[in-house]
């Protein structure tokens, strides 16, 4: 019998990052990674983390899924390049599933909306459509909309003044603020 804790094996996985900016609290930008096992309790988890190091955080979830065999790839090359750096290897790890190389799957794209005026959303989405997009996903924020899509040829889309693409982006769950 084992001692360990018979852990699934996947070739992707997603993961949370919280940043601490600047703008919003006194001190230097932070930043918190961790890799999604049990969305629920790594939230929780890294909202506790937030909280206990204080001021204001906002988390997010990677847009695209990462491939951990291209991570594990990543990670071997830099430990040979410098093994030092196996001294902070889970720090490393996190590093490596966040490489644009270790995009798992279909890619897709986040589109950054900044306005919630119906008739702009139209023509938004009228242009991913004629762009042979589709929108996976959109998640209403706080001046706009986050928009999800498959990869799509964005030329017409970004010329909109209320558009930025974000190739591998990050979605806005929440924020959280500390003591």
């Amino acid at each position: 019998m084992s001692n360990h804790e018979e852990k699934p094996v996947t070739d992707a996985v997603h993961v949370l990052m919280a940043f601490k900016r600047t703008k919003d609290n006194d001190g230097p930008a932070k930043c918190l990674c961790t890799v999604i096992r049990d969305y629920e309790i790594d939230l929780k988890l890294l909202e506790e983390k937030c909280r206990l190091l204080g001021g204001e955080w906002r988390i997010h979830k990677t847009v695209n899924a990462r491939d951990t065999k291209k991570a594990r790839v990543w990670l071997l090359h830099r430990l040979i390049d410098d093994p030092e750096a196996s001294g902070y290897i889970d720090s490393l790890w996190r590093t490596a599933l966040l490489q644009k190389e270790c995009i798992f799957g279909e890619k897709k794209f986040m589109l950054d909306v900044d306005t919630k005026d119906p008739a702009h959303l139209s023509e938004l989405e009228r242009l991913i459509m004629s762009s042979h997009g589709k929108v996976l996903e959109n998640i209403a924020t706080t001046n706009g909309w986050h928009y999800i899509t498959n990869a799509f040829d964005t030329r017409l889309v970004c010329e909109l003044p209320y558009v930025s693409l974000i190739r591998d982006g990050y979605i806005f769950i929440k924020k959280v603020k500390g003591e």
